[in-house]
């Protein structure tokens, strides 16, 4: 006959029971609730700060994930404002199918304007399941054409004009550029003198303090600015080295932006050159 169990004794056996079912092994599910951290950063960039009517500068786009996780079908896009067109045939489109953690992509575009004024190009990317998105913008300003005037002499050494030197002889390219009739400050300008190859540099400077440097048959001045009405007037020296075959030579002097390149007004000048 069995005795009777004491109500301690069972409720320590009890909690035996439960300790042990604790210990035993249970298989773990799969934890499908896992969240991961899914972002992505837009950066845009244009290859020009200021640039004139009309002149071509160059956007960058550029993401990067920076999320934990990999992102697949990311669209890339850029889009100019109002008064902006593409230059050339590239697309404003790129589709990325993985964008690893810490990957980026970049997309390059040119566009230009025909207004003045501030001018800004979107960029965006989106991951096709709508988890990451971002974008950002990046502006250019747009200067209107500067009203140049430009005016080139031959100079002796004394500062007489003159128009005919012989080989040796060292004489002076004085140009005067003005803005005459602008609105606004000029954009950075810059003159290049191109020489023939009867003729070397020698030096150059500028009335306001603007340096010219060169060699051979080149020169360029340093940037400078006109405000309306305003003039500035540089100079480069020169040395005979022969005589053309017609004893006429010609040299040419461009301004040009400093940012873009683009030429704004050209002058060219004539001079006679003799055997001694």
């Amino acid at each position: 006959m069995a005795r009777p169990t004491h109500p301690v004794a069972a409720r320590l056996l009890a909690l035996a029971a439960v300790l042990l079912l604790a210990c035993l092994p249970r298989a773990q599910a799969a934890d499908d609730s896992a969240c991961h951290r899914l972002s992505m950063e837009v950066f845009c960039s244009t290859s020009l700060p200021v640039v004139l009517v009309g002149d071509a500068f160059e956007a960058t786009a550029t993401v990067k994930n920076t999320g934990d996780m990999s992102l697949n079908n990311v669209v890339l896009a850029m889009r100019g404002n109002a008064g902006l067109q593409q230059v050339g045939q590239g697309g404003l489109v790129v589709r990325i199918e993985r964008l690893a953690p810490g990957q980026t992509q970049t997309l390059k575009a040119q566009f230009s304007s025909a207004q003045v004024g501030r001018v800004s190009v979107d960029a965006s990317a989106r991951e096709d399941r709508g988890w990451a998105a971002a974008g950002c913008f990046c502006s250019v300003d747009v200067k209107g054409l500067p009203a140049l005037q430009t005016e080139m002499v031959e100079l002796d050494m004394q500062r007489q004009p003159g128009g005919m030197f012989s080989v040796g002889d060292t004489f002076l390219y004085e140009l005067t550029v003005s803005d005459d009739g602008g609105t606004a400050l000029t954009p950075d300008l810059q003159v290049v003198w191109t020489l023939p190859p009867e003729l070397e540099f020698v030096s150059g400077a500028g009335s306001r303090g603007e340096t010219v440097t060169g060699s051979g048959q080149r020169a360029e001045s340093s940037a400078f600015v006109l405000a309306p009405g305003q003039s500035v007037r540089l100079e480069v020296q020169v040395r005979v080295k022969a005589v053309p075959e017609r004893n006429l030579t010609q040299a040419r002097a461009a301004v040009i932006s400093a940012s873009s390149g683009a030429e704004l007004a050209n002058e060219s000048e004539s001079t006679t050159l003799r055997a001694r």
